[in-house]
């Protein structure tokens, strides 16, 4: 408060405050302002080179893990391909490629197909007429002998 202030007085009052609390707990407006205590300098300075040693060697133990993993990777790659279930092997190979479903090309007759659609689903007038090729009023018209019907 005492940097930020605009007033004076205000910077004087937080300025003083901030000596009593310090001088309270025996500490320079600079250690107080850090937050750091002289009896903690030592420690941290040990704990923190502990910290970095000890993050060190896990990193690392992460990286030989990680070579480990690739080596062990690579070992089940050759051992598979030599198995001979490499698929780039096989393609190369000439092998055929896998089968796909043949669509038939025959063709519903349009007042069948028209029928059937009319009866089984809820698509449009619009719809119909476009999928089957027919007239708008042949499907109204099949529509309305469905209705007569029922």
């Amino acid at each position: 408060m005492a940097k930020e202030s605009p007033f004076s007085g205000e910077r004087e009052n937080a300025l003083a405050a901030a000596e009593r609390l310090a001088s309270r707990h025996g500490l320079t407006l600079e250690e107080a302002a850090t937050g750091i205590s002289p009896s903690q300098t030592g420690t941290t300075n040990a704990d923190a080179a502990k910290f970095a040693k000890d993050l060190a060697a896990f990193v690392h133990m992460t990286d030989y893990q990680i070579f480990l993993e690739k080596q062990r990777r690579d070992a089940a790659r050759r051992e598979a391909e030599e198995r001979g279930l490499d698929n780039n092997k096989s393609k190369k190979a000439g092998s055929p490629p896998p089968r796909q479903t043949r669509r038939s090309n025959a063709r519903m007759e349009p007042h069948r197909h028209a029928w059937a659609l009319v009866r089984e689903t809820k698509l449009s007038y619009q719809e119909i007429a476009k999928i089957t090729g027919l007239d708008i009023y042949q499907i109204l018209h099949m529509k309305i002998q469905l209705l007569r019907a029922a």
